[in-house]
Parts: structure tokens; sequence; C-alpha cells
């Protein structure tokens, strides 16, 4: 054998060996591409399953049912009930608490000491506009009791008799949520409009002589707090979900009665979810109107909330059945 011979053998022995030696261990190949492409997948869905969020946290496969809470856009001044035995502390807005898929309590409990007080929302319709009404009862007598034992004269003159006043509310709210249809979250809306009428009417069981209150915010509200009448609020607020920690809300009132100047209030506020049932809510509040020395007035404002209960075990949007 020359040398070209010996070179065009060995080419050939190792063009063969490869292929002889794949063929023989082909099977196991196979089996062994199959069981990394398991692990690849079981490796994803460990990490998938960690990569969670405070409202919709993404399961692994096996897991149970997520059921925290998913409707922290509806703000109690809002036409929505919460889920019976679900609801919310805060300080300077309404607490609530769900009675039943047509019935909802709330309180200020922020004023209760002031002004102690009780209301109760009742839906009216749940479609593309949801409607409730909205009823209460509140006592001011305490909280001008202690305005004039502090000798806050512009709230209450200290030579005044503060009589027994009682006032109720009346109110009518339809809400308007617009839902973003690309969103994985479905059913939640991303941005919701409120609009509320409102007929507030003061009592006074015996004689009064109270003045109209002089003072920015509690000035706008004078005549049920002091039992002098009525008291119209026209109101209009917008809610929207900024992604699943924040939410930012804002809105209008004005306020009519023959018993002192007619008021606006405009507010807006930040929500941001410390935690997934604790939200903290800077803003701020601004006051027009004919009260003190100043025509216009602007508040700091900050509200801390608790929310207590989970979602209904249900399936369905989060508007159907008994969620609302």
């Amino acid at each position: 054998m020359n040398g070209k011979q010996a070179i065009f053998v060995i080419l050939i022995i190792t063009a063969l060996i490869p292929a002889e030696l794949e063929a023989q261990v082909w099977p196991f190949r196979r089996r062994s591409q199959a069981e990394r492409a398991t692990r690849d997948l079981e490796r994803r869905q460990r990490e998938t399953g960690q990569q969670t969020n405070f409202f919709n946290p993404l399961q692994p496969f096996g897991s149970r049912r997520n059921n925290d809470r998913d409707d922290h856009i509806w703000n109690p001044e809002t036409a929505y009930l919460s889920i019976p035995k679900t609801g919310n502390v805060s300080i300077t807005n309404p607490s609530r608490l769900g009675i039943n898929s047509k019935y909802e309590l709330q309180s200020h409990l922020g004023a209760s000491y002031w002004v102690p007080n009780l209301m109760i929302k009742r839906r009216i319709h749940a479609g593309e506009l949801y409607w409730a009404t909205r009823h209460g009862i509140y006592v001011p007598t305490p909280g001008l009791n202690w305005a004039q034992n502090k000798r806050y004269h512009s709230y209450v003159d200290t030579t005044s008799t503060i009589p027994h006043i009682v006032a109720i509310r009346n109110e009518l709210i339809v809400s308007k949520p617009f839902m973003d249809d690309v969103s994985c979250v479905q059913g939640i809306p991303w941005l919701i409009i409120t609009a509320g009428l409102s007929a507030d009417y003061g009592l006074s069981l015996e004689s009064n002589d109270l003045s109209a209150i002089d003072e920015h915010i509690i000035g706008s509200r004078s005549a049920p707090l002091t039992g002098k009448g009525l008291l119209i609020i026209a109101r209009l607020r917008a809610d929207a979900r900024l992604n699943d920690f924040t939410f930012i809300e804002g809105g209008f009132r004005y306020f009519n009665s023959k018993h002192h100047n007619n008021g606006f209030e405009h507010h807006a506020a930040l929500n941001y979810f410390a935690a997934k049932n604790f939200s903290i809510s800077p803003g701020y509040l601004l006051s027009i109107g004919n009260f003190g020395s100043s025509k216009v007035k602007i508040y700091p404002s900050l509200d801390l909330t608790w929310y207590f209960g989970q979602k209904s075990r249900r399936g369905g949007r989060i508007f159907e059945g008994s969620r609302f």
C-alpha cells in the first residue's frame, strides 16, 4: 500500500467511526435530551413561581389559588360595594365593611370623636354603569362642645348655647369603570369615574343661636353641622391604577347652602401599597371660598388604610355575583 492509499483508508475510517458510534448511542442521546428539556422546564416553573407581586402572584403548577383582594382601586366613595366580610379601616377616607351583595356599612372613624357618624350604602344596579345610594346619620354636638371648650371662636362663640343637633345624609352615586382589554389583569378596571349628588340636612332639637362656621373645609359644611338646614354637595372624582402597587385619585366638590357662602374643594392623592393589605396615601386638599381672611387655602393630607378579608372564592370577574 503506497502513501496515497494509506491516507485514503485513514480518511474512510475517520468518517465511519463517529457515525457508527452515534448509531449505537442514539436512543440514549434522545433520552438525555428529553431529560434535559424536562429539567429546564421545571427550573423555569420554579423561577416563575418566585416572581410574584402583592395582588396577583404567579403560581407554580399545583399551588393553591391566590385569594388576595384585587379591588383596591374601588374607593369607598365609588358605587362599588365591598365583598361580604371584607373592607378597610382608614383615618380620613370612610372605613367600610361589606355586609352582603347589596349593603355595606361605612363610617368616618377619624372624625368619630368629634362627629359620631354611621352610613349604609346600597347597591341599585351593576352593569356598564354602577349605581348606589348612601344614607347616613351624624351628630356634630360633641365636636361643637369640644371647639367651644378649646375657645376656637371661629367655630363656636363662647357665649353660644350648643343644642343637640342631628344631621342626615342621602346620596346618589354612579361609577363608570374602564377596562384595559390588553392587560393581563382581567376584570379589574384601570380607571373609574364617579359622580355623586348628596343632600345633608341638619336639625337642631333645641333653640339654636349658633352662627355659621367661618373656616375653610368645616365652613363649607356649616349648615348641617350647626343644625341650620340643607346643604347640597355635587362631586366628581377619578381613580386610576398605575401598577399593582400604586393608585392615584383626584376629585372636586361643590357645596351649596343658603346659610353660608358656597364652597369649592379639590383633592388629589397617591395611594401606595407598602404591603398587600396596607396603603399610605399622601396628598393635598385645596379649599376655595369666602372663609376667614383668605379665599384660598391648601392643606397637606395623609391617609393610612388597612385592608382585611379575601376576594370571593367564586370564579368569574370581580363584579359578578356576590362581588358587587
